[in-house]
């Protein structure tokens, strides 16, 4: 059996309002940051805002499958605050681990850090953040980054 950990925070710290500047989000407030610099060379500047972009837009969203492992292994605090926890029980490890993968272009550049998510829609987690699917209903949830 495989357990899913599916990332299940609403809104990512870089699109919530900065805590030194509530008046932009994280995002734009690393942006502005890196404009400000004085002592960075346009190039350089352009080379951090792509950094920052690439970095911005492989973020985890809501659904995201971050990790595939065996069901009931160990589990931290940090994952049971922001993760549920799938489980199918007709789909092998082995066969799991593909849904954790990254997107990458055909370069191999990471374009998305997770290629699968899933429609989180009317799932309803137990007391532990545990939800039980079949593999019919895993797969009719499941969706590809484009």
């Amino acid at each position: 059996m495989a357990e899913f950990l599916v990332y299940n925070i609403s809104i990512h710290w870089m699109d919530r309002p900065s805590k030194s500047n509530p008046g932009m989000t994280g995002y734009e407030r690393n942006n502005a940051i890196i404009d400000s610099d004085y002592m960075l060379s346009s190039a350089q500047k352009i080379e951090k805002k792509e950094a920052l972009n690439q970095k911005y837009s492989c973020r985890h969203r809501p659904g995201d499958i971050v990790e595939a492992r065996r069901d009931n292994g160990p589990r931290g605090k940090l994952e049971e605050a922001s993760y549920i926890f799938v489980q199918v029980p007709s789909i092998s490890l082995k066969d799991a681990i593909k849904y954790s993968k990254p997107l990458e272009n055909s370069s191999g550049v990471v374009i998305r850090r997770r290629k699968y998510f899933m429609d989180m829609a009317g799932l309803i987690p137990d007391s532990h953040k545990n939800v039980s699917l079949p593999e019919s209903v895993f797969n009719s949830r499941l969706k590809v980054k484009t």
